[in-house]
């Protein structure tokens, strides 16, 4: 059985959503929905060559009991503002699990979530709503919050990720560790010790160096 699905957002992740659940799962995504403040300022109105609907309006026309929502947001605050929004409209979220991610059944899964390709998940994870998952790796016995986003990060077992964090790539988060809320773990860093809400860590970025390729190309490539 088909499942009607509408997207809220645009743009590339908007499309990367809609492209894992039209071709890995049983949802047929008929249209895209921005809000209408939003929506005014597109000089195109069409995604993938479907409508982008006013999501004001959008029950008028979209019955809940037919249509389910997934809001494709990246950023954390209006991610769970549209989905509290939605909600209360009387949507279900719908969540995705790729079918080429390894996961075990003893794990929970909230609403509005996503987990990509090649994420693993070991047994006893739990994850809130509104979180999306790319490429990442999760010990066992670890908890992920609502309104969190991992983009390939690697957290160690039994460790515990705030609401509305967000960890970047290459993160790593060392077992037996709290994440707590509203924290943003840069591109690279390694967390061994437990944090405290609203805090921001980053990495010492890439240093160039004062040589070239064609100096280094004929002594170790």
């Amino acid at each position: 059985m088909q499942n009607n699905l509408i997207i809220y957002g645009s743009g590339k992740f908007a499309e990367y959503i809609r492209y894992a659940f039209e071709y890995d799962s049983d949802y047929r995504v008929k249209a895209f929905c921005l809000e209408a403040s939003y929506l005014s300022n597109l000089a195109d109105q069409t995604q993938n060559g479907l409508e982008i609907l006013n999501f004001n309006s959008l029950k008028n026309t979209y019955d809940p009991s037919n249509f389910e929502l997934f809001i494709a947001i990246g950023n954390d605050a209006l991610r769970e503002r549209i989905f509290n929004e939605a909600k209360s409209m009387g949507y279900k979220l719908a969540s995705y699990v790729s079918s080429k991610a390894t996961v075990f059944e003893e794990i929970k899964i909230g609403k509005n979530v996503f987990i990509s390709e090649d994420t693993g998940i070991q047994p006893f994870v739990e994850i809130g709503d509104n979180t999306i998952i790319i490429g990442s790796k999760i010990g066992h016995h670890t908890h992920i919050g609502n309104h969190v986003l991992l983009s390939i990060s690697t957290i160690g077992a039994n460790s515990y990720i705030g609401d509305n964090s967000f960890l970047g790539l290459n993160s790593t988060i060392k077992p037996n560790t709290r994440i707590e809320k509203r924290n943003i773990i840069g591109m690279g860093c390694n967390i061994t010790k437990n944090t405290k809400e609203n805090e921001v860590y980053s990495s010492t970025p890439a240093k160039r160096r004062n040589i070239s390729y064609g100096d280094l190309k004929d002594k170790y490539l």
